[in-house]
């Protein structure tokens, strides 16, 4: 995500003690390395664990944990990462910084209910504080709501016109509103901050791919797939830019881009992906008249969300053409 400056909102739950003064001094130099821009985070785990070793109902160590494993980036300690944040918020419910981190994680795992959740205690704990306000329109918008994610990420930006993260959300929200122009003005200023280039660019071009600017998206997700190539919804993005100009071999190796080296069992930020990595990979199969393998694609959707309009619209329309191309093979049937 887009990342802003985090205002660490915390204190002392009724009846916890504070930490002895040493633990207190290592973790506060801890948590100022987890926030500097070159954070050493297996040195922080391993501090963060043995102040834990010592101090086990200390809070802020479980939060800066759960903080340092979500950093990691490996969807392996996803799971750790999410059951650090909710061990400090069960001994301090008053961690308005673990409630806002364990929203985040939600949302990166497709949650979107679950965030929503704990914004909503974070924000009457809160009330008006803008990065929580985006948070939970971004909740809003994976939601199907982004009518709402309008509102609450403009009242962000009114608080504090220059916070990045929500401008991004307003962003996503207006291309889920097909306002298209909108969406790219608001993305390009994104970009233009510098925070978080990678995540930046990949905005900027899905939204010139939205609004049909199929160059402009081509380079400016070449930038980010540049900037991060691991990241497999902007090779997905790429696929779908070369194959709208009929590139389907460039569209094809995007796709194999996108999927996983290894297997994907437990890795829960792929599979957040996986149906716009199937439905990419349907719509390549169609066009490359490979039918059959394109109806394998779009089931392969439905096998994991059975209520996937898009999917069952193009399955419908493949087996409907896989149905015409049999009767025009019947003896006597038309050439």
């Amino acid at each position: 995500m887009i990342a802003g400056c985090v205002t660490i909102l915390h204190g002392v739950a009724a009846g916890q003690t504070k930490p002895a003064p040493a633990i207190q001094e290592t973790l506060n130099r801890v948590a100022a390395d987890l926030f500097s821009a070159a954070p050493h985070l297996a040195e922080a785990i391993r501090q963060l664990k043995a102040i834990l070793a010592a101090d086990p109902g200390l809070a802020e160590g479980h939060m800066f944990l759960g903080i340092a494993y979500g950093a990691q980036g490996s969807p392996e300690l996803i799971g750790e990462a999410v059951a650090e944040l909710r061990q400090a918020l069960a001994l301090n419910p008053s961690l308005t910084l673990a409630r806002m981190t364990l929203a985040r994680v939600y949302l990166d795992l497709a949650r979107a209910d679950r965030a929503r959740e704990e914004l909503a205690v974070a924000l009457g704990q809160n009330p008006g504080h803008p990065q929580i306000l985006a948070l939970s329109g971004e909740a809003e918008r994976q939601l199907g709501n982004p009518r709402r994610s309008l509102e609450l990420n403009r009242q962000a930006l009114q608080t504090d016109a220059t916070f990045v993260q929500a401008r991004y959300y307003l962003a996503l929200a207006l291309l889920d509103l097909q306002q298209h122009a909108e969406a790219v003005r608001e993305m390009e200023l994104v970009v233009k901050s510098g925070a978080n280039p990678a995540e930046a660019y990949l905005g900027l071009g899905t939204a010139y791919l939205d609004a049909g600017r199929v160059d402009d998206a081509l380079t400016a997700l070449g930038e980010a797939a540049r900037l991060d190539p691991s990241r497999p919804e902007t090779h997905i993005k790429l696929s779908r830019a070369y194959r709208s100009k009929g590139l389907l071999d460039r569209a094809v190796k995007e796709l194999q881009l996108a999927t996983p080296t290894g297997p994907a069992t437990g890795n829960a930020l792929y599979h957040s992906v996986e149906s716009d990595l199937y439905m990419e990979e349907g719509f390549v199969r169609m066009q490359q008249g490979r039918l059959e393998a394109a109806a394998e694609s779009f089931q392969r959707v439905l096998d994991a969300d059975a209520s996937h309009e898009p999917a069952k619209r193009q399955l419908a329309e493949v087996r409907k053409r896989l149905k015409e191309r049999a009767g025009q093979k019947k003896p006597g049937g038309p050439l």
